[in-house]
């Protein structure tokens, strides 16, 4: 028996994960259409510098905590001490409170997507493929192409954006953000009412979108706390990081890094505008904020997340009902309606326990 599992993400490099300990005789396989692991778990080196450009650290559940500090190498994991304070549309900075720091805010030294690295050591992950859409077949309609015959009664071709055949399996597990999920169910052969179904509880997730920006200087820059939120949601910044703060590691001698992530709404009127004329009004906006000037920084690094994070809930038995009839099944964090690290590892999880029992 095969399972195809369709994303290194969080969800994805979890699920399979478990799935090896809990049925060791399935092989497995994931497919990935980046270069990376971790989907929005993502680092970024440039010149010295280290800079996770996605999620900024992870507060986790006490099941997951759990696992990163018992299962998984502590070598490189960080708890960061220093606090996140809060902000205005005005610019006041106000401390931090209990909702932000009661928690903690672990790291990796050399960057947030060891985590993906670490879920991934042992599993067969094929990076820089991206699969499009499913085909079913039946078994006994023989062989098709090189293909074996799998052992269940019916089985999915994988194909890739040039409709070229990728792979076959007897299960499939999908964990991209749900739009991609959605627009592979949509392009897929699947039987009548089962892709509407499917389809439908997967638009019910929307997403907002962030442009993440890194901006280093050749100087220090020191504040009391390591982040700012915004809290009334009317600033153009959502969220102003000092990532020099996670430690030596992040930036040459003498150095700071800023990571400024902006509201959705900016965002989104200045999706398509170019790197060089956004990164004077955020430096701009970045200077206002913590009353310093940071119009020149060494550099612009400009990363845009499309489904940063998702604001509405997909049913994840909905979905796995629906398609667990037809051996496909659906995990990421839009199944819990935020965008948290652990919601997407305990998605993979559930998705796991739900395929190790599958017949």
């Amino acid at each position: 028996m095969k399972l195809a599992i369709i994303g290194a993400g969080m969800a994805g490099l979890a699920a399979a994960r478990k799935i090896q300990q809990l049925r060791p005789e399935l092989e497995i396989t994931v497919y990935e259409k980046s270069r990376g692991y971790g989907g929005r778990v993502a680092t970024r080196r440039r010149d010295g510098f280290v800079f996770d450009h996605g999620a900024q650290n992870i507060k986790p559940s006490p099941e997951v905590e759990q696992f990163m500090l018992h299962n998984l190498p502590t070598d490189q994991l960080r708890d960061v001490t220093l606090p996140i304070w809060t902000f205005d549309a005005a610019n006041t900075i106000s401390a931090g409170e209990d909702e932000y720091n009661r928690e903690h805010k672990w790291i990796y030294g050399d960057g947030l997507n060891r985590l993906g690295k670490l879920l991934g050591e042992g599993v067969d992950v094929r990076r820089a493929q991206r699969v499009a859409s499913l085909r079913r077949r039946a078994n006994d309609e023989g062989r098709t192409s090189s293909f074996v015959v799998r052992r269940s009664s019916e089985t999915y071709q994988l194909f890739d954006t040039d409709n070229q055949a990728v792979d076959e399996a007897d299960m499939v597990l999908l964990t991209p953000p749900a739009p991609q999920t959605s627009a592979i169910v949509a392009d897929s052969g699947l039987p009548d009412g089962v892709k509407e179904a499917l389809t439908g509880e997967l638009e019910k997730a929307a997403y907002t979108r962030c442009l993440s920006f890194a901006l280093p200087y050749h100087r220090q820059i020191e504040r009391p706390f390591y982040a700012l939120i915004n809290t009334d949601r009317k600033h153009a910044i959502a969220w102003l990081a000092l990532e020099h703060a996670k430690g030596p590691e992040r930036c040459p001698a003498d150095s700071s890094l800023l990571i400024a992530q902006m509201a959705p709404q900016w965002s989104l009127d200045h999706w398509d505008v170019p790197v060089e004329e956004l990164a004077p009004q955020v430096t701009e906006l970045v200077s206002a904020l913590l009353g310093e000037d940071l119009c020149d920084p060494l550099w612009c690094d400009r990363q845009g997340w499309r489904y940063a994070q998702p604001t509405s809930v997909a049913d994840f038995g909905v979905l796995n009902r629906v398609g667990a009839e037809h051996g496909l099944f659906f995990a990421g964090d839009y199944t819990a309606g935020k965008g948290r690290v652990h919601l997407a590892i305990e998605s993979g999880w559930r998705a796991a326990d739900l395929i190790a029992h599958h017949e």
